[in-house]
């Protein structure tokens, strides 16, 4: 088993290492208007709460737990699609990681977890069902 784990985390150190970073980032961007900031807004609880999952899909992809890790990338999918579109309607007064798709951050909310979705789905279709 343990070298099985360590054959799931080589092949995708790629992905646990960007949404490791992207962890980092999201939560770093959240604590800061935290402390920065006597009044957050929504903008920073979407924040964290993205920052969050990506903490939750990192750590599910390294220990080669697929559904979790689909779950979290079908939540964050439709997480930046429900803030976008209601962002239409209603306008945050400030930019959330999931705002306008992620614009801010080079539409990299939006493309990850598709991308993840990819490789999650073809690797289920290879019967690894152990990776992500």
């Amino acid at each position: 088993m343990e070298q099985q784990q360590q054959g799931i985390a080589t092949r995708f150190v790629g992905f646990v290492a960007l949404y490791g970073f992207w962890s980092v980032a999201v939560l770093s961007r959240a604590v800061s208007q935290y402390l920065t900031h006597p009044a957050v807004g929504i903008p920073t609880h979407i924040s964290l709460l993205a920052g969050l999952i990506y903490v939750a899909i990192t750590v599910c992809a390294w220990h080669g737990l697929l559904r979790p890790v689909r779950i979290g990338l079908w939540i964050e999918v439709v997480g930046v699609v429900v803030v976008s579109i209601a962002e239409e309607f209603r306008p945050l007064p400030y930019v959330s990681a999931w705002s306008n798709y992620g614009a801010g951050y080079l539409w990299l909310p939006i493309i990850l977890p598709i991308a993840g979705l990819i490789l999650a789905y073809r690797n289920a279709r290879t019967g690894v069902h152990h990776g992500v």
